[in-house]
């Protein structure tokens, strides 16, 4: 019996490390990749860091809309 309460414990630490490691992913993700495509849009362009400005901006209100959706804050509240 404390065998399997055990495994049960590790399996419960596993699914956490789990998902903060997906949190984390999934909120500095968009935000490097608005970095890295303002950067390029500042090069072509031609400008001093607007376009990377604007693009860190979208990518953290993407990051944070994907926080949101993982803990389930835009569940559907009719179920």
């Amino acid at each position: 019996m404390i065998l399997i309460n055990k495994n049960n414990n590790n399996k419960s630490a596993l699914k956490n490390l789990a998902l903060i490691s997906q949190v984390g992913i999934s909120v500095i993700t968009p935000i490097l990749l608005g970095v890295y495509i303002g950067q390029w849009i500042d090069k072509w362009v031609g400008t001093n860091g607007l376009f990377m400005i604007i693009f860190i901006l979208l990518g953290t209100g993407g990051g944070f809309l994907n926080l949101f959706k993982i803990t389930g804050v835009f569940k559907d509240k009719r179920k």
